[in-house]
């Protein structure tokens, strides 16, 4: 079971007081100090002897991170070398967050943006200013640097998982962004493709403010995050959407889930009976997969479900601050009036064996597999499992629990339809690790995976992709239900 923990954190602010003069590269080397020894020390690639690469790789990270330190002057060169060093370990499951109150990135644009469609960069976003190149025109080059080969440098290379369709779909927009950041050089001119010929325009840049740049960004991606609920279609069929798998007993989409499943499980039968129904996960970046299960024995029934085989088990890093971690949420979970028993259950056996494996002088600690107890549902049923057409809908968005969502669903029948999902690595379940400065947290993942059949970093192709705008739920369904 996939449980998502990187937002169950505290949400600190910086510690700074105003108008002090802060040393931006001992506070980038401090801060790397503590990352690297949170890695060291409590994620499971450390000790893991399938991966003695895990270790160098660590190493590279922090030696570039630390080379960038004598360049480092201002908050955005502090941010953009911790953003690289989380980027080189390749693992969505290991990503910076900011903290609160930390100054804002001094952000300018050209008066357009650029995004991925498919594997060119299009113009997707334009003010109403004079001198753009027009929506759909294609990025060549700029300053003589081909497309690809700029977008990898300016994003990928501090946002990780650049050979991913899913990553050039969540950043790409950022290419044509000035954002301080002092490791890559200021552009003056593109190239692009319109109408058959090459046009060169010069870049005139000004001032994006946080607001305006989330919007304009927002349409690069062409993706956003629906509300948890479910509606009937025409022809006896059921729209579920779960944009989210929240683990968090805290956050209001948590309370969505339960409430779903409670609202479902009277029209058991008649999901089982539904020529069609589209599991619409668009916007769901992972959670709990206990969710996903439940869902599934909703509609396949629970002997299809627990029938498909899964030999995979997982290995946790028994270090204090991970059991820590998961104490306190098993904490918050018991005074969740709708917490999953199986969840619960989860929780008390992990941490249990992590703390006695700890005791033992164990690195690791084997999670016992396919444990009936733990399997318990809330949600009985009985009859046959489902007949009809499944469909599921996913983006760019779908990593971690979403994509082991994937993974069962389609076994048991389902076709997905949209575009190519993220991806994520063999390590995963993270903590927040708060770094000195108190202008940022990492993510530390705190399990790995064995027996997998998707491998690391592997995402869900869709069997049949869909070209249009992702945020059109009513273009969507219409293209779905005519096919």
């Amino acid at each position: 079971m996939v449980i998502a923990w990187l937002l169950l954190g505290a949400v600190l602010a910086a510690p700074t007081a105003q108008g002090a003069p802060i040393d931006w590269s001992d506070t980038l080397l401090k801060d790397l100090d503590a990352a690297d020894a949170a890695m060291r020390g409590s994620h499971p690639g450390a000790v893991d002897l399938r991966n003695p690469g895990f270790v160098p790789q660590l190493e590279a990270a922090s030696a570039l991170a630390r080379a960038r330190a004598v360049n480092v002057d201002s908050f955005a060169g502090y941010w953009w070398a911790m953003k690289g060093y989380a980027a080189s370990f390749n693992d969505g499951h290991v990503s910076l967050n900011a903290l609160a109150d930390v100054p804002d990135l001094p952000t300018q644009w050209p008066g357009f943006l650029t995004g991925f469609d498919g594997d060119a960069q299009v113009v997707m976003t334009v003010d109403g200013g004079p001198g753009h190149p027009p929506l759909g025109a294609r990025l060549l080059s700029c300053d003589g640097i081909d497309a690809q080969t700029l977008a990898a440098r300016r994003v990928g290379d501090f946002s990780g998982r650049w050979n991913l369709q899913a990553s050039r779909i969540q950043g790409g927009g950022e290419v044509l962004l000035e954002q301080g950041n002092p490791f890559v050089p200021t552009l003056r001119s593109c190239a692009f493709h319109v109408n058959g010929r090459e046009q060169r325009h010069a870049l005139r840049w000004t001032p994006l403010d946080p607001a305006a740049r989330k919007e304009r960004l927002t349409d690069t991606r062409r993706s956003f995050r629906p509300v948890n609920g479910w509606h009937t279609m025409p022809g006896g069929g059921y729209w579920i959407t779960t944009s989210s798998f929240n683990a968090d007993p805290t956050a209001a989409n948590f309370q969505e889930l339960p409430r779903m499943l409670q609202q479902l499980t009277p029209v058991a039968d008649a999901l089982r009976q539904a020529p069609l129904i589209v599991l619409d996960v668009r916007g769901n970046s992972g959670g709990a997969s206990h969710w996903s299960i439940e869902l599934a024995r909703l509609i396949w029934g629970r002997d299809a479900v627990d029938a498909v085989r899964d030999d995979s088990w997982v290995e946790w890093r028994a270090s204090e601050p991970n059991i820590a971690q998961l104490r306190g949420f098993l904490e918050k979970l018991k005074q969740a009036p709708d917490a999953s028993p199986a969840l619960l259950h989860m929780l008390e056996s992990v941490t249990e064996g992590m703390a006695q494996a700890r005791e033992q002088g164990q690195p690791l600690w084997r999670e016992p597999a396919n444990d009936p107890a733990a399997a318990a549902s809330q949600v009985e049923q009985v009859g046959p499992g489902h007949t009809g057409r499944v469909v599921v809908v996913a983006d760019a968005s779908c990593g971690s629990a979403c994509l082991d969502a994937l993974d069962l669903w389609k076994r048991l029948g389902a076709m997905q339809v949209g575009v190519e999902t993220s991806a994520d690595s063999l390590y995963m379940d993270v903590r927040p690790e708060r770094l000195p400065s108190g202008l940022a947290r990492i993510s530390v993942p705190m399990k790995v995976f064995r027996g997998r059949v998707r491998s690391s970093n592997e995402p869900h192709v869709p069997d049949r992709r869909y070209d249009g705008d992702m945020r059109d739920t009513a273009a969507l369904e219409a293209w779905i239900s005519g096919r």
